[in-house]
């Protein structure tokens, strides 16, 4: 299927990319052969595994896929950091319903595939992934050389921390490899989500998208992306979304 071609395609960019990086020999000797492992693991999976497996593996596929590139960062932040600050207008103020609409930014697109599992076709649900993980995977892929660290470490004035915040900075803690994706994933995967849902129903497609929409507010009003890279983050959203139409 065309998500597992994009997902092993990335894998083995990563791979060859892996010497170029500019991380310490023993990082990228880790590296490689891991992304090449899973290039082969997915190719392997898309043969002996039924399509309906293969499309739940899909979420594991975007996780690895956003850890690869940070075990290859090998660079201090330094003239990209700096230029991301210089273009940054906002000041942070969080809010509640922003800060929950953030906490959604992990769920928010598998909660959206099971809906087009359950309602689409196994096609629609081939065109959801594709556009989900090559959303993902254009924002992860730059991270070994756009190193930047998220405005949340930097920025000394936000703001009132409220339990919903206190949970996203937890999970932050404990889940992210706390490098900032140049564009923002969390932005461009749930926008692609969003959209991908539309062709299976309208309706419920609006309401991803709503939620795509507080998750862009939250992600750069909470101080979790610049706004540049969440802007940045729609537009990758939307072209990943619309190249499995243009393939099919």
């Amino acid at each position: 299927m065309t998500f597992e071609l994009v997902s092993a395609g990335y894998f083995g960019l990563i791979g060859l990319l892996a010497p170029f990086a500019g991380a310490p020999v023993r990082r990228f000797l880790v590296v490689m052969p891991t992304a090449f492992g899973l290039a082969a693991f997915t190719y392997a999976m898309a043969r002996w595994l039924p399509v309906d497996a293969r499309l739940w593996i899909a979420p594991a596929y975007l996780a690895v896929g956003y850890w690869l590139p940070a075990l290859l960062v090998g660079r201090p932040p330094a003239a990209f950091e700096a230029w991301l600050r210089r273009t940054e207008r906002v000041r942070g103020r969080s809010f509640i319903v922003a800060e929950i609409a953030y906490l959604l930014c992990t769920p928010m697109p598998v909660a959206a595939f099971a809906f087009v599992w359950f309602n689409g076709s196994i096609e629609a649900a081939d065109h959801f992934w594709t556009a989900v993980l090559l959303a993902g995977f254009l924002c992860y892929v730059s991270l070994p050389w756009l190193v930047s660290r998220p405005p949340r470490m930097l920025e000394d004035s936000l703001i009132d921390v409220s339990a919903v915040r206190r949970v996203n900075l937890g999970a932050l803690d404990r889940f992210s490899h706390g490098w900032n994706t140049f564009p923002s994933g969390h932005v461009a995967v749930s926008l692609a989500a969003g959209l991908s849902v539309l062709p299976v129903s309208a309706s419920a497609g609006v309401a991803f998208l709503i939620v795509a929409t507080a998750i862009f507010v939250g992600a750069v009003w909470g101080r979790y992306h610049y706004a540049v890279d969440a802007v940045l983050g729609l537009l990758v959203g939307i072209i990943a979304s619309a190249i499995p139409l243009v393939l099919s």
